[in-house]
């Protein structure tokens, strides 16, 4: 199945006078930093290797394409592994003492903007390719649904900002509603809950397996339905390193590996049948980590790992560039499959596919003579 991508929406900016605004806000390209670039790198890479598509909005073209790369951008969109809707919306609140204004627009003539953009940032290739991708998707039948999949997003806003209790205690929200906002913190908290009941509902619409949440709107799910927030992405890079495989974001970031390294393991075999396990589990994280703890893993430390994120609860954090990488590349699975099934299928995944593919040692080695050491 797929899994959306949402992640680039919670970019929110805001000005001095209190406006909260969405990135695109200027019809300027929102630039990304390199430790925000390594964040989505990270999630997209995960999501890539752990599910068969890739959703993404119109909006968040020109942002993947920036993380990525534009010959990777076309590569898993040439192979349907990557989907794109035609929705661009842009919710604006702005708190100005006793005003308060709300601006819930959808964007219809983006086309061309996008596409000036990316001839002069990238080139007319990008330009003419991102084009011919409006054409088949802007407009269509589906389109107006999207749009109606916003508003239902915004009156779950409403109900979570004016109703929910528990929402309103941890957001500490003052105002009685959107539209009697009295502070600046609750206009934070208005445009913040909008962007995170759009990602539920368009989730639950697409039937996703996974949502793919930014760190603060994990707490919200928490609080609005007692939903625990960890997922197979999050703890897919827990697992990379307690493998000892090393970190793929930084190495794609500094271009020791690219996507065709991510595709070869798409190709597999082995990558067909993790998807189905995950999904003949429901993408349970719990079940995952069942199956690499009884289908004898290479060492302890993965059960030492998957403890330690239990207990504390931390996000996984990014090793340093020079840090050494351990661990020893291995032979395909595809000739391993057939004496294997069940519960051992994500250890031949993690610990011959992966670890053959992103073979540490020489990665590492790649990374030290690509800054001279």
């Amino acid at each position: 199945m797929a899994v959306l991508f949402d992640q680039f929406s919670y970019r929110i900016n805001k000005t001095t006078d209190g406006l909260y605004y969405d990135r695109w806000h200027g019809k300027v390209f929102p630039e990304i930093s390199m430790p925000e670039k390594l964040y989505f790198l990270n999630s997209i890479i995960a999501a890539l290797l752990t599910h068969r598509q890739l959703i993404i909005r119109a909006d968040s073209i020109e942002e993947l394409i920036d993380c990525i790369g534009f010959n990777a951008f076309k590569l898993i969109y040439n192979r349907g592994e990557l989907r794109i809707l035609d929705n661009w919306w842009f919710p604006t609140f702005m708190y100005n003492a006793d005003i308060v204004f709300f601006m819930n627009m959808h964007e219809k003539q983006y086309q061309d903007k996008v596409c000036n953009r990316l001839k002069g940032r990238i080139g007319a290739e990008a330009s003419y390719y991102i084009m011919g991708i409006f054409k088949d998707i802007c407009n269509s039948k589906d389109s107006d649904m999207y749009d109606y999949w916003d508003h239902l997003a915004q009156d779950n806003m409403y109900e979570d900002f004016t109703f929910n209790n528990r929402i309103r205690a941890l957001l500490s929200i003052s105002s009685e509603n959107t539209l009697k906002i009295c502070t600046e913190e609750d206009t934070w908290s208005a445009t913040r809950l909008c962007l995170f009941e759009r990602s539920l509902e368009w989730a639950k619409q697409l039937s996703t397996d996974e949502i793919i949440l930014e760190e603060e709107a994990k707490q919200y799910l928490v609080y609005k339905s007692n939903i625990q927030t960890e997922n197979i992405i999050d703890k897919f890079n827990l697992i990379l390193r307690a493998k000892g495989i090393p970190n793929l974001s930084i190495l794609y970031y500094n271009e020791v590996i690219s996507m065709d390294d991510i595709l070869r393991v798409r190709d597999k075999v082995a990558f067909g049948k993790f998807i189905n396990w995950l999904e003949d589990n429901q993408y349970s994280v719990k079940e995952l980590e069942l199956a690499l703890l009884n289908g004898k893993p290479k060492s302890s430390q993965i059960e030492k790992w998957i403890r330690w994120a239990f207990v504390c609860g931390m996000p996984f954090l990014l090793p340093q560039v020079g840090q050494s990488l351990g661990g020893i590349g291995l032979s395909f699975i595809e000739q391993l499959l057939p004496q294997f099934s069940g519960q051992q299928i994500p250890n031949l995944y993690f610990d011959r596919v992966l670890t053959a593919q992103f073979n540490t040692k020489k990665l590492n080695h790649k990374l030290q003579s690509k800054f001279g050491f």
